[in-house]
């Protein structure tokens, strides 16, 4: 799909599919010919309503324009907005924000944002024959940033979208009038452009200027007579009244907002929050390693938080104040000028310090105050304590973790990558002005511990033999002037910054390649959207993190999961135990755990708590008490979460001491239509608290690999027979299949015909009857107005069922009227009733046939036994019987695994257990299944029994997912197929 030497792009993740298809979905019904439609509708307004009907001649027509027509109203957009919120767990809302056609994406940060956006793009195409689209970003970081995704990812999506094809611009004043060929050009048209391009008026912006190239009209001009589809990545760095106002200029079709962070919410049509992207593992696990002062400062110790002038001059200190026990802690203190510092805090040591003067932040100067016995001292700054003494030891531990990390990740083609964040240029450069040159403090602490460091290991003199200078580069901002440059600080939100960002944003990929060795990254200020790496994996910040959101910001910067090199190109590695983010801080866990916690919350994120949509995703029980694929949603979730506060469970989110699930006879005391959820409901509340997503580094447990297990001939037989290959086939019945689905068809609610309404200002399509109508306009069905889609080509392309399966269902079910009166929802409608019926028959008839080969070759699972990988504690069992299994802990996943691990380890008759590695893998018509143990038992001492066992909370097969229990199904016929027993295994019969 792409050359070995580009990243691989994967086109079947489901949440980006979901994203991808809750904004295609609000355009359901939208005729693919609107533009055809639109020209026909207008030719049969009738002499006596043409004064209501008249169209003046637009710039549309003037310069050719060939642009973007939706022709639903805003009520039928609504609907869909409904489904498509109720759909994801979204609170539904009862009218569009602002009556407007502006739509928010919201996407944790490093999950694909770009990719999803980019790729709807194409589903709006094909869908819809949108055209036209209009990329609008904050800053030129974020626009080359884009630009490059295009490039990569120009392959991937013509390999998807062949009969697609697009061209792709840059906006640029100089070029203005390059705006003609996206006005008038037929295929997809994709420009990208910031935000102070199109913001201002003609004094200041060439985009609002008349042009004689471009007949005397404004580049504008063009740009708004396609109606494009305007993409606004990161909105809310364009909240402002005039950022508004230049989105609206451009006179979008519609406008969709992509941002992990909204500062302002419309009509949200999917969410994927940093709760949702830990838990599905598309973003890296945070790991904190805590560097902090250990006793009470011997000299005085001053940090300045802020400085504020209101009625009175006041500055927040953090100083060492003594406690009525006598010790001393550090305790933020508001302090006036001129105030006995020994006073405010009760220590003796301050005796004699004073401030004497304060100055609240000037644009790019930060606050500061003059202290007696110091001088001047920054926000943020901090004296006396052992402020050099620590970051130098946070550079130590940052280099620590990056060695380990190499010798446990290069020979799987990843490199690693550590980001310094530093308090200013000077403390690198020093008295230098080059990366060769540089003597600030962190640069000798930096090649001083590297060097002591690597010298503890020789694998890792190997790795990396280097001089430090050759593995570490700077990338800070330049200032030019009168022909001389310098580097300087910054706060990363100003011009001067782009130099340094467009610098790391074009070297992405040149970074990632083991043969650059510039592997340690120092930068003043990185934390603007759009600087990242994949394959950051330790993260050191040497200075003080004060900002509300600069923890947040900050990971951000190594949350993308990360890749490695293979003959294809670079892949995304998604294993947990090696996507990890060392985050070394010089604050505790406990308090960098908590302040990221509060960042969150106000950011309207409740990571570590239970959330009102808490319990939307669970799955949604029929009056049979059956599981479908159909989620409880909003609405539901919200009721669940008021009756536990009601009840007493939680407050503000988080678990009292009332709720004690473990109490024999402990209920929720749930109303009667939420009873059968109450272990799922108890389950989802168990698993909130902000250790699951940020661990300390001392939780980190290294396991110890059996070797010489897997070299006994009573495991290889035992392997050789439980990887068995084999192929499956599935045999349809036909006419079950026909009758199944005719069923159901029919059973579907009627499809309403679309009807037009003709006004003056155009033609809208809609859906159902009519609706009451103002004084010039008329509405009619729309009933044969305009060409049919082949409905059986789109059916068969959706379902691989043969045409004359097809026509006999379609024939069969009586509503192919209804098809002509509202073609497209007729065919999604029958899509989802096939589909789902053909999912269920077809478990029912697949035959498993065993071949030559094995899943998952011995070799390779001792290979990869010898591999390290982050584990910690609190996901561990450690086994007592070590010689039973090929770990001395066992990693699981749920309480009922942790059960089933001691249960198996006291066992006498177990011999051999074993957690079946996420490569066994066993192919079903629904996907993959990893099955979860392998198991070896005894019967008087002498019969062996091999044994394949999947754990799960029950026994009834109502109570799992339909895909869920397909696999298990699946998984039953192979086994059975090669010899081995397969059962589930539960707390009410663990089956052994």
């Amino acid at each position: 799909m792409m050359s070995n030497t580009g990243f691989q792009f994967d086109s079947h993740q489901q949440y980006q599919l979901d994203a991808i298809n809750a904004v295609a979905d609000l355009f359901d019904g939208q005729p693919k010919d609107a533009g055809m439609l639109d020209i026909t509708l207008r030719g049969v307004v009738t002499a006596k309503e043409s004064v209501h009907a008249e169209l003046a001649v637009d710039t549309a027509q003037e310069v050719g324009a060939i642009g973007n027509m939706l022709v639903l109203d805003n009520a039928t957009v609504l609907a869909n907005l409904q489904t498509v919120q109720d759909r994801n767990g979204l609170e539904v809302r009862d009218a569009l924000a602002e009556d407007a056609l502006d739509f928010d994406i919201e996407m944790e940060t490093g999950t694909g944002k770009t990719y999803v956006y980019l790729r709807t793009i194409f589903e709006l195409a094909r869908r819809y024959s949108f055209g036209k689209f209009i990329i609008l970003v904050p800053s030129v970081a974020i626009r080359e940033g884009v630009n490059t995704s295009i490039r990569l990812m120009h392959e991937h999506f013509r390999g998807l979208y062949p009969s697609h094809p697009f061209d792709a611009s840059v906006y640029s004043g100089d070029r203005a009038e390059e705006v003609q060929a996206f006005a008038t050009a037929t295929s997809v048209q994709i420009m990208v452009m910031t935000i102070d391009a199109v913001r201002g008026d003609k004094n200041t912006r060439i985009i609002h200027q008349q042009r004689d190239k471009l007949n005397g009209l404004r580049p504008i001009d063009y740009l708004k007579a396609t109606r494009p589809v305007v993409i606004m990545d990161e909105p809310q760095n364009m909240e402002s009244l005039l950022s508004q106002s230049a989105v609206s200029e451009l006179d979008p079709v519609f406008t969709l907002r992509y941002s992990a962070t909204h500062k302002r919410q419309r009509n949200l049509v999917y969410r994927l929050d940093p709760v949702d992207a830990h838990d599905l593992g598309l973003v890296k696990q945070i790991v904190v390693a805590e560097v902090v002062q250990q006793g009470a400062d011997a000299t005085p110790y001053i940090k300045l938080l802020e400085v504020k002038h209101a009625k009175a001059w006041t500055a927040k200190l953090e100083l060492s104040c003594r406690k009525a026990d006598g010790s001393l802690e550090r305790i933020p203190k508001a302090v006036k000028s001129h105030q006995e510092l020994s006073k405010v805090s009760g220590n003796p040591a301050y005796e004699g310090w004073r401030i004497n003067e304060m100055r609240i932040a000037d644009g790019a100067e930060p606050a500061s105050i003059e202290l007696t016995n110091y001088g001047v001292l920054t926000e943020g700054e901090s004296i006396g304590g052992a402020t050099g003494a620590i970051y130098k030891e946070m550079i130590r531990e940052t280099v620590r973790e990056h060695l380990r990390k190499e010798a446990m990740l290069r020979a799987k083609g990843i490199k690693v990558l550590s980001l310094f964040f530093v308090d200013k240029v000077s403390s690198f450069l020093g008295d230098g002005v080059n990366n060769d040159d540089a003597d600030g403090d962190f640069v000798k602490w930096f090649d001083e511990v590297f060097i002591e460091e690597r010298g503890k290991d020789k694998r890792y003199s190997a790795l990396l033999p280097q001089e430090p200078r050759e593995l570490r580069r700077a990338y800070f901002s330049q200032l030019k002037a009168k022909g001389k440059t310098s580097f300087v600080d910054s706060s990363g939100t100003t011009a001067k910054d782009d130099d340094a960002y467009e610098l790391i944003m074009q070297d992405k990929q040149r970074l990632l390649d083991a043969d650059e060795p510039v592997r340690f990254i120092f930068s003043h200020s990185a934390l603007r959207e759009g600087w990242d790496n994949p394959n950051v994996f330790q993260i050191c910040t040497l200075r003080e993190i004060g900002a509300e959101t600069e923890r947040r910001q900050t990971l951000g910067r190594g949350m993308r999961l990360p890749v490695a090199k293979t003959d294809k190109g670079y892949e995304r590695v998604a294993d947990r135990g090696i996507a990890t983010l060392t985050v070394v801080a010089n604050e505790s866990y406990q308090a960098f755990a908590q302040s990221l916690q509060n960042e969150y919350k106000a950011a309207g994120v409740a990571i570590g708590q239970v959330r009102p949509n808490e319990f939307a995703k669970l799955p949604r029980r029929d009056a049979g008490g059956a599981l479908t694929d159909e989620i409880c949603g909003y609405q539901w979730s919200l009721e669940v979460f008021k009756h536990l506060e009601s009840q007493g469970f939680i407050k503000e989110g988080k678990a009292t001491s009332k709720f004690l699930p473990d109490t024999e006879g402990f209920s929720l005391n749930l109303p009667g239509q939420f009873q059968p959820y109450e272990a799922d409901i108890i389950a989802l509340v168990r698993d909130t608290s902000i250790e699951k997503y940020v661990k300390p580094k001392s939780n980190r447990q290294a396991r110890k690999f059996n070797k010489a297990l897997y070299a006994t001939p009573e495991f290889e037989a035992f392997w050789n027979a439980i990887s068995q290959k084999t192929m499956y086939r599935v045999q349809v019945e036909r006419e079950k299949l026909i009758v199944n689905a005719v069923a159901v068809i029919k059973q579907a609610p009627k499809i309403q015909p679309l009807r037009i309404e003709v006004t003056r200002a155009g033609v809208k399509v809609l859906r159902g009857g009519t609706q009451g109508q103002e004084l010039g306009t008329r509405t009619a069905e729309l009933k044969g107005s305009y060409d049919l889609p082949d409905i059986i080509g789109e059916l068969q392309q959706s379902t691989s069922l043969t045409r004359k399966t097809l026509a006999e269902i379609l024939v069969s079910s009586g509503k192919l009227a209804e098809f002509i009166g509202n073609p497209n929802d007729f065919i999604a409608m029958v899509q989802r009733s096939v589909k789902g019926e053909l999912a269920k028959i077809v478990v029912e008839g697949i035959q498993y046939e065993k071949i030559g080969g094995s899943i998952y070759e011995l070799r390779e699972l001792q290979a990869d036994g010898l591999e390290e990988k982050e584990r910690f504690c609190d996901q561990m069992y450690k086994v007592q019987n070590q010689s039973k299994t090929d770990f001395d802990y066992v990693v699981y996943d749920s309480g009922v695994e942790l059960e089933f691990s001691k249960l198996l380890d006291s066992r006498e008759d177990i011999k051999l257990f074993m957690k079946l590695p996420s490569k066994f893998k066993i192919d079903t018509p629904v996907g993959p299944y990893n099955p979860d143990w392998a198991i070896i038992k005894h019967i008087d001492g002498e019969d062996r029994i091999y044994m394949i066992r999947e754990t799960k909370s029950t026994q009834d097969d109502d109570k799992l997912r339909p895909s869920e229990l397909a696999k298990i199904k699946s998984a039953r016929k192979h086994f059975a197929e090669i010899g081995v027993g397969y059962e589930r295994s539960t707390p009410a019969g663990w089956n052994l």
